[in-house]
């Protein structure tokens, strides 16, 4: 039986503490650690033993200061030490991509969101970044080309590995990418647009970011339907000829079909200096309202050309056009009759913790007048979903354990700068609810219809 004064009776003491450290699975030096506290007991006894005194008190105290250095030392070893290059994870930092559309026909509309995206992780570095390790976002310009936005994804694959990748606002690019997608390289978290591609079915490789299309065609529709008291309503659809300007369009015919009117589709290519000829078929039409699909350029055509021609119909676009530019580019007259309808909320809208956080940041990092475009809110509202996601699953990240964590189901609070984001491992659409925004030309900022949940009652 053990002397409790014995210096052994502190080492089976402390069993626990050390047994923490020594059972480290990533402290590369463990055995060199186990030599070394064996090498510093039997010292320690000796000297006691030759001093002819007991000086357990004082072992206990040598123990304790070696567990304690261990485990902190340990801990530093097991963050600090950790790092998978070829899924972008290092010792000090963590490397994100981004595709997005910086300097190409759609850029007004996008570089907004990476500038929301960018500053929610500047704001996380400057707290300490995430487990001690700073998310560096590496920003690929496709310019709106699908050929450069697959030679950016697989450069972000393996030839400058990213943890993930975000934004990919190319919707016809994004689809033809899919079969790519799901064969599980690399993940997706967060996207600036979505395709049925990348949802249906769902994958454990690809999580949308930006508002549903289905959610705001339905919301647009049962919105102008009830305000115009319209029996039957005819609505003209302004849309981008890609993918998702495409299935925007089956969204809104869908949701007029059930009000018992039609919807007619006019396209119209990204890149387009001219809308006569989408605004002569609006006259000839006579719809009840229009819907518009596609960057801020888009709209600000379509509102000028249908000035110019007189027409004031009401107009409600997508989220990607709700931005102070496009309101002062068409100016009062034209921008009074054109709505957009967003899950986002820009600042000024109202007062939410989220929305006030988002719009200091914005400020403090040199972006104050992308603040109330609602393409930063979408970006800040990605980038907070991103770090969340990279946080749980702790301080030893790879593709592998994020895709698994997602797959399970995941919520972000924004604190109200979006509608409830959640998915589940059934449903990776991301935020559905939405309403409609209108600009205030008196307070220079948008005035937001109602809450959120007003507009659930149109979601089918």
């Amino acid at each position: 039986m053990l002397d409790r004064k014995s210096p052994v009776w502190w080492c089976v003491d402390l069993i626990p503490y050390l047994e923490l450290i020594l059972n480290m699975e990533h402290c590369t030096c463990r055995a060199d650690v186990r030599h070394k506290v064996g090498q510093e007991v039997a010292l320690h006894e000796s000297r006691a033993t030759a001093a002819g005194g007991n000086h357990g008190d004082d072992m206990k105290f040598f123990l304790e200061k070696w567990a304690f250095a261990l485990v902190i030392a340990g801990a530093a070893l097991t963050v600090s030490a950790f790092e998978v290059p070829a899924d972008g994870v290092y010792k000090d930092r963590i490397d994100w991509g981004l595709i997005m559309d910086i300097t190409g026909p759609s850029a007004a509309a996008q570089v907004p969101w990476v500038y929301g995206f960018q500053d929610y992780m500047r704001k996380v570095n400057d707290a300490g970044g995430i487990h001690a390790r700073k998310i560096n976002v590496l920003a690929e310009d496709d310019r709106y080309d699908a050929q450069r936005h697959r030679l950016s994804f697989e450069r972000l694959v393996d030839q400058t590995p990213a943890l993930g990748i975000s934004g990919m606002g190319n919707s016809s690019a994004q689809a033809a990418l899919m079969p790519m997608i799901r064969q599980g390289k690399l993940p997706v978290v967060g996207t600036y647009t979505s395709t049925k591609a990348g949802t249906e079915p769902p994958t454990p490789m690809f999580y949308a970011g930006f508002c549903d299309y289905k959610g705001m065609a339905q919301v647009g529709v049962g919105y102008f339907a009830e305000t115009l008291k319209a029996k039957a309503p005819k609505v003209a659809v302004v849309h981008l000829d890609v993918a998702s300007g495409v299935e925007y369009f089956g969204f809104i015919q869908d949701a007029i079909a059930r009000q018992g009117g039609s919807a007619k589709s006019l396209p119209i290519k990204v890149t387009a200096i001219d809308a006569t000829s989408q605004v002569l078929e609006i006259i000839a039409g006579k719809p009840d309202f229009v819907a518009v699909h596609g960057a801020p350029t888009t709209a600000i055509l379509l509102m000028k050309t249908m000035h110019q021609y007189g027409l004031k119909i009401p107009v409600f676009a997508g989220t990607y056009q709700g931005s102070p530019v496009v309101y002062s580019a068409v100016g009062p007259e034209a921008g009074g009759n054109l709505y957009f309808i967003s899950c986002f909320t820009p600042s000024g809208a109202d007062e939410s913790p989220g929305v006030r956080e988002m719009s200091a940041a914005a400020d403090k990092y040199g972006h104050p007048t992308f603040m109330d475009d609602v393409n930063y809110a979408g970006g800040w509202v990605v980038g907070q979903m991103v770090a969340e996601a990279i946080a749980k699953i702790g301080p030893e990240p790879t593709r592998e354990k994020l895709v698994a964590s997602m797959g399970k189901g995941f919520a972000v609070d924004t604190k109200g700068v979006s509608s409830l984001v959640k998915y589940s491992p059934d449903d990776h659409k991301g935020p559905v609810l939405a309403r409609p925004y209108r600009f205030n030309y008196q307070t220079k900022k948008f005035t937001a219809y109602g809450n959120y949940a007003d507009y659930e009652k149109y979601l089918k």
